[in-house]
């Protein structure tokens, strides 16, 4: 395990004013108190410096029980982020290359595009698989994601083998490389990576990732102890607007690990690892990838043509200054997106709240945890505001 630590450090000495950031306190407090959150951590660093590490609001609030530091929250796809590593982990190795037909590996999917159905001529290619064009698209809207999730029954599958079979019968909806949608791209990421180990996924990422890097409460089955520190997910009823529990499927509770989501952490693990990717590689005295393979992890995968269209997902843009890197957005050009971040940003969110970013040009990191299923429309989407806030108070 490594031997790190973040240092905690005023805001000023990171090179923050610290107006901005009370604003986000301040922010985060009201939401909380108006009842759109239940509750919320915030984590900022810069370079090993933790500038802001804090809990608001409640973990429980049908028990009010004050929020903690080292709750654990359900990731859901800042799972993605992980998968990335872990299969660069195997590249390095020499296990797969990105022009692999899927079916090498998978050969669920031999004869795709002969599906009934199927909108592609071609096999998507593992390159694919990264920035969600691999044809294995679940929906433009949340409505229709869910709506594809009920209809294979992901939750009902008995094993990640079985799942992988289940999306084989699912049609290509567009040609491999030809569009950003949403998808299940991930997944077929981790069943890869059994494949090859021989591993379950998450046993392979807490013996080469988690584990080394110091990242002690972060997996997909936890410990009694830690189970007690994992917060329950809340929903906005339509009918009375108020929090609820979340239901079977807002909470995506399933018996395996996926590639992306079902995985759980703290803040402080996660900024571990956010910190390893602007580390290139590296945490302390434990490195976990070569730097060119972080590289090309934070760097974007598709073409000026492909960008020249804008896609959705939620309210993340692809498109217009944000590219997409190996499962995650990167911006290409901050000010061609609008955005106060620095170039080369790194950055993906969870469905019930979570978001983080990895800022390079900065050396920012930022995490941000809550637990209340997306989307938030009556508020401002958390990683933007946070942002805005946060570059507000950069000074150097």
């Amino acid at each position: 395990m490594t031997r790190f630590d973040f240092t905690p450090s005023t805001a000023s000495d990171a090179g923050f004013a610290t107006e901005p950031l009370q604003e986000l306190r301040l922010f985060l407090q009201t939401v909380v108190g108006n009842g759109n959150l239940p509750g919320a951590v915030i984590l900022l660093a810069r370079g090993n410096k933790l500038v802001l590490h804090e809990a608001i609001g409640q973990s429980d609030i049908d028990q009010p029980t004050p929020l903690r530091t080292d709750a654990i929250f359900r990731l859901y796809s800042m799972t993605k982020p992980f998968t990335a590593v872990a299969m660069l982990l195997l590249y390095e190795e020499g296990k797969w290359r990105f022009d692999d037909p899927l079916s090498k590996h998978l050969p669920e999917f031999k004869g795709l595009t002969q599906q009934a159905g199927s909108l592609a001529w071609r096999e998507p290619v593992l390159c694919d698989l990264f920035t969600h064009s691999s044809g294995h698209g679940l929906g433009h809207t949340m409505e229709e994601i869910m709506a594809t999730v009920s209809k294979i029954d992901t939750f009902g599958a008995s094993s990640l083998t079985d799942l992988i079979g289940r999306y084989a019968q699912v049609p290509l909806r567009y040609e491999p490389g030809t569009r950003f949608e949403y998808s299940i791209a991930m997944d077929l990421q981790a069943s890869i990576i059994e494949r090859i180990t021989g591993l379950r996924y998450d046993c392979f990422l807490v013996e080469r990732v988690f584990g080394p890097l110091g990242m002690t409460d972060t997996g997909f089955a936890l410990t009694h102890a830690q189970n007690a520190r994992l917060v329950p997910g809340y929903a906005m009823d339509a009918e009375t607007q108020r929090l609820r529990p979340g239901d079977a499927l807002e909470m995506q509770e399933i018996t395996f690990p996926l590639g992306g989501s079902s995985f759980r952490s703290t803040a402080i693990d996660y900024a571990r690892f956010a910190r390893m990717l602007l580390n290139r590689g590296s945490l302390g005295d434990t490195s976990i990838l070569k730097p060119e393979s972080v590289d090309l992890m934070l760097t974007n995968m598709l073409s000026n043509d492909f960008l020249a269209n804008d896609y959705n997902t939620l309210h993340y843009v692809v498109g217009g200054g944000n590219g997409h890197g190996m499962n995650g957005m990167v911006c290409i050009d901050p000010a061609k997106a609008g955005r106060p971040v620095g170039e080369g940003t790194y950055e993906w969110a969870g469905a019930h709240g979570t978001w983080f970013w990895a800022d390079p040009e900065n050396d920012i990191v930022f995490v941000g945890m809550t637990h209340r299923a997306m989307p938030h429309p009556e508020i401002a989407p958390l990683s933007i505001l946070s942002q805005d806030l946060v570059y507000r108070a950069f000074r150097n």
